[in-house]
């Protein structure tokens, strides 16, 4: 038993282990993410520890578990923001896709705070990426609580978010305060993208089976058509699971800046900004392709 635990521990050494914290409710991009997620992982690149759902939608949590579904990894953890937020987001989709798939746990999730409590707790010391593709109240809650946890296991944090008064991942719901302290707070490795809005991808989702969740909500997002969306969301990943190999430099010699007037430095490596080094459709092609890739668990044998 103890060999064989071993012996996966060493051929997934180079995989990244990564959480991700969504608002998946009113962008589409969000759902673009898992699908990349998961092709990933089924391409051995990373593994999916969990996702955190920092939204207050009630069918978010159904719905991440339908995405998950699909991909064969309906065991995947799912937990969720378990306060209030100021004017909720609607959704075009989550309902839609809340009843396309069920998975075969119970998609009762935990708070965010007691999955990262047991995540964490779990994992190799400085072995965990966190990409935050909304808001990050789940994440100031995780760091109020716990910071010693999170400098011991977590490796690094990346941020989707405006790096110069952003208008709405920072802000939005009355979460202002929140990512300040996450921003000003964070003990290890914090990296901000915000590339990604002029790349529409999507549409090849069209060729994909009808039964997929994530067609699905592309579908009913551009309400019944296929379309491309900004893959803000999309990028994040690829900056958490690739990093530079995937076409990003780390910048320093930077300012951020919060609408609140707080600022902080960026050096390039303790906070940095992620910026593309590849042309646009060197990201467009890589993106479309995992987007719409049929999961291993769905291909013909």
């Amino acid at each position: 038993m103890h060999f064989t635990f071993f012996f996966t521990q060493i051929i997934n050494a180079d995989m990244i282990n990564i959480i991700v914290e969504t608002d998946m409710t009113l962008d589409v991009d969000d759902v673009g993410v898992l699908a990349v997620i998961h092709a990933l992982a089924d391409r051995t690149e990373a593994r999916l520890l969990g996702v955190s759902f920092n939204e207050v939608h009630p069918d978010g949590v159904e719905a991440i578990a339908a995405i998950n579904a699909w991909y064969g990894r309906d065991s995947t953890p799912i937990a969720r923001f378990k306060g209030t937020l100021e004017d909720p987001d609607e959704s075009r989709y989550l309902s839609r896709l809340a009843n396309m798939l069920k998975a075969s746990k119970s998609t009762l999730a935990d708070s965010a705070l007691d999955f990262y409590e047991e995540t964490l707790h779990s994992e190799r010391d400085q072995s965990v990426t966190i990409v935050s593709l909304g808001f990050l109240n789940n994440l100031a809650e995780l760091l109020r609580a716990h910071p010693t946890l999170v400098e011991q296991k977590v490796t690094q944090l990346v941020v989707m978010g405006g790096r110069v008064n952003d208008n709405f991942n920072f802000v939005r719901h009355g979460l202002l305060r929140e990512s300040q302290f996450v921003i000003e707070h964070w003990p290890t490795r914090l990296v901000v993208t915000d590339f990604g809005g002029n790349l529409y991808t999507g549409l090849s989702l069209e060729s994909t089976p009808p039964e997929n969740p994530v067609r699905e909500a592309y579908f009913r997002w551009f309400n019944g058509s296929f379309n491309g969306r900004s893959s803000w969301d999309q990028i994040a990943v690829l900056v958490a699971i690739r990093g530079e190999a995937g076409g990003f430099e780390f910048a320093g010699d930077l300012t951020g800046r919060l609408r609140n007037g707080f600022t902080w430095e960026m050096d390039g490596d303790h906070r940095a900004y992620a910026q593309p080094t590849k042309p646009r459709s060197f990201y467009l092609d890589e993106i479309e392709t995992l987007m719409s890739i049929a999961p291993h668990s769905r291909q013909a044998k």
